[in-house]
């Protein structure tokens, strides 16, 4: 019976440890990080409450081993989804690489990881998600193809450049891969949507030309710019916070998009704010190339940083705040299962230890009153 208890409690205090690592730590651990201060309402319209993540990477059917494909999507899915509990934001942005294969796979593969996506990264009502596209989604700008681009926007409705408005607040999304300005096709289609944005942007400020085939903006606010790429700069050496472990220099139109692209996304639009993803390492710039802040988010995956982040933002038409919030340390998830495997182990061989000395003084003592009973037996036997 004592056997059967200790490994009942052996059990259990595994299964406590499991689900301890594999769900509550997400929900501690997000607990430390709050909505930042909410800005003044602007014209009666309160702040967007955003959620913006990047590089999700989901591995493949070609590199991809499949225990490494479990652990990094179940912990990128309780992440999301012990966030969207807590915080419960308006709208999502994924902000490019959502997957690690996607220029790799055949469609069959690809509607598989489109499902998978969804599945891991579902949510609530009231909460809208936007997908930008990435390199790993597409390819680099000298591997991509008119397919690919095509079957990206098929499955999220967004591969060149878009304007979505909530509330007065405007974010255009950038294809950053057609940001080469080379003038091939995706370029082009890329730079065409871009001065249509900016013409919506002009005439909302009452200078525009042509305004009455030109889509009416609700409320002129200037924009947001979201992309997968970074604007131009050198390197992480202009972010006045950063967490790459070694700062390096940049190449434009790999690492980073190029300053002619940078400022030509600045003469259209004349964003007050940019958002990007891409380097896989977080830093916040006060005045990049455009004299504007930018952020450029972490990778959401484990596989890519021991010390994943995302970021919380209060949106209003003239105003941000901005939060950063630390998902759990990878390191650190793996020595609480030494630690809790290690006392499990030492408590158990203890216990065990105790166990099996009282089983000896047990089988001691049996065999001691099997003498006495035989001895006592023998002296009884009649006697010649």
């Amino acid at each position: 019976m004592k056997l059967r208890n200790l490994l009942f409690r052996l059990l259990a205090g595994a299964l406590c440890q499991v689900l301890f690592n594999e769900f509550f730590v997400y929900y501690l651990v997000l607990l430390e990080c709050q909505w930042p201060t909410k800005p003044h309402p602007v014209n009666g319209q309160e702040p967007v409450k955003v959620m913006l993540l990047a590089d999700t990477h989901l591995l493949g059917p070609i590199h991809g081993h499949w225990f490494d494909k479990l652990r990094r999507e179940w912990q990128m899915h309780r992440t999301f989804q012990s966030a969207m509990t807590l915080f419960r934001p308006e709208a999502v942005f994924v902000l490019g690489d959502i997957f690690d294969e996607g220029n790799w796979v055949n469609q069959k593969e690809f509607d598989a990881y489109v499902d998978r996506f969804r599945k891991l990264f579902h949510t609530p009502e009231g909460t809208q998600l936007y997908s930008i596209v990435g390199n790993h989604d597409i390819g680099f700008h000298y591997a991509t193809h008119p397919y690919l681009t095509h079957r990206f926007g098929k499955a999220f409705n967004n591969t060149g450049v878009t304007m979505t408005s909530i509330r007065g607040v405007n974010f255009v999304t950038i294809n950053s891969v057609a940001m080469e300005g080379d003038g091939c096709q995706l370029c082009e289609t890329a730079e065409k949507e871009l001065r249509g944005i900016s013409a919506i942007f002009k005439c909302g400020r009452g200078v525009g030309h042509g305004c009455k085939s030109v889509p009416k903006l609700e409320e002129y606010s200037r924009p947001i710019v979201l992309q997968h790429y970074p604007m131009y700069r050198e390197s992480d050496r202009a972010c006045q916070e950063y967490d790459a472990p070694q700062i390096e220099l940049y190449r434009e139109r790999w690492e980073v998009i190029s300053k002619e692209s940078t400022d030509l996304i600045g003469e259209l639009i004349q964003p007050r704010l940019s958002f990007s993803g891409h380097t896989h390492h977080y830093c916040h710039v006060a005045k990049n190339r455009l004299g504007i802040e930018e952020y450029t988010l972490a990778s959401f995956s484990w596989r890519n940083k021991n010390n994943p982040s995302f970021v919380l933002a209060q949106i209003s038409q003239s105003e941000h705040t901005i939060a950063r919030c630390q998902m759990p340390v990878e390191n650190t998830i793996i020595n609480i299962y030494l630690v809790g495997g290690i006392v499990l182990v030492l408590s158990s061989i203890v216990r065990l230890g105790s166990f099996v000395s009282q089983l000896r003084m047990f089988s001691r003592g049996g065999r001691r009153e099997y003498r006495k009973l035989a001895n006592t037996s023998a002296n009884k036997l009649p006697r010649d």
